[in-house]
Order: structure tokens, then sequence, then C-alpha cells
């Protein structure tokens, strides 16, 4: 204990804890700002990759519409498009 009181005294040492408090804590770009910084900047990251992917799967569906036939079963499947001398059935299992 003697030895703690005469280091609590220190200018320099006192000066620097507060120098170092105020960096790491206290400081706008504070130590917990700048990992959810990182953190935000790795979610984005994710986000391209998995956006980049949607675009390459949409180019490819793209691609395979450019068939008529193709366009047709896409037109029918997913939008339930019809001739105009048919009837469309729609059934649905939950």
């Amino acid at each position: 204990m003697k030895k703690v009181i005469p280091m609590l005294k220190n200018k320099y040492l006192i000066s620097t804890s507060i120098l170092v408090l105020y960096v790491l804590i206290l400081h706008e770009t504070d130590i917990f700002a700048i990992k959810n910084k990182r953190d935000r900047i790795a979610d984005l990251k994710e986000q391209i990759e998995i956006k980049r992917d949607q675009i390459e799967d949409l180019k490819v569906s793209l691609n395979e519409l450019e068939d008529p036939r193709a366009l047709e079963k896409y037109a029918r499947e997913e939008h339930l498009f019809k001739k105009d001398d048919e009837d469309i059935f729609v059934f649905s299992f939950e």
C-alpha cells in the first residue's frame, strides 16, 4: 500500500491514465465505435456477396427466358398466365 500511494501522486502517470481513458472510452471514435463500424463493414460485405450471387442467378434466368417456350413456361408457372381458351385450377396444400 505504501508503494501505491507515491505512484498515485505522480503527475505523469495520472495524466497518461486520463489520456488513455479519454482515447479508449470517452472520445467519439472510441474502441467501441471502431468495433461497431468494423462489424457493420463485415455485414455489408456479406450482403454485397449475397447480392452478387443473386445478380448472377438473375442473369442466368434472363438468358434462359430468351427462348419463347421457356418464357411461356415461366409465365404460366410463376405468374399463372393462361391462353384465352384455357382454365386454370390452382391447388394449395397447406
